[in-house]
């Protein structure tokens, strides 16, 4: 039988097993938006994954940074998954996409 999709259909790149590794849980509060200058002052710290970089202190201070962070209504761990990501870089961020979709609640 011949495939009915048309061709704009059949030329959509295919987006199954590219979730993120990362899970945020549902945030229900209305209007809430990480602002700029939050993602700015994780990315100004970021792990590269460098042998002579401590993975220990990045941890610590990307926990001192999303400590002071208080959101009503808004867990903060719910916070710190979604901006981990941006405190990474390099073979660290490479690290990160490959871990499987869905792997990391915490």
């Amino acid at each position: 039988m011949a495939d009915q999709r048309t061709m704009a259909q059949l030329l959509q790149a295919p987006t199954e097993g590219y979730e993120d590794a990362i899970v945020v849980p549902a945030i229900t509060v209305e209007n809430f938006k990480l602002k700029h200058g939050l993602l700015t002052l994780v990315q100004n710290k970021q792990f590269f994954g460098h042998d002579k970089e401590d993975p220990h202190a990045h941890v610590q201070y990307f926990n001192k940074i999303t400590s002071t962070l208080k959101f009503p209504n808004v867990p903060n761990t719910s916070i710190k998954l979604m901006l981990f990501p941006f405190s990474l870089e390099g073979a660290a961020r490479i690290w990160l996409e490959k871990e499987p979709p869905r792997s990391i609640f915490t």
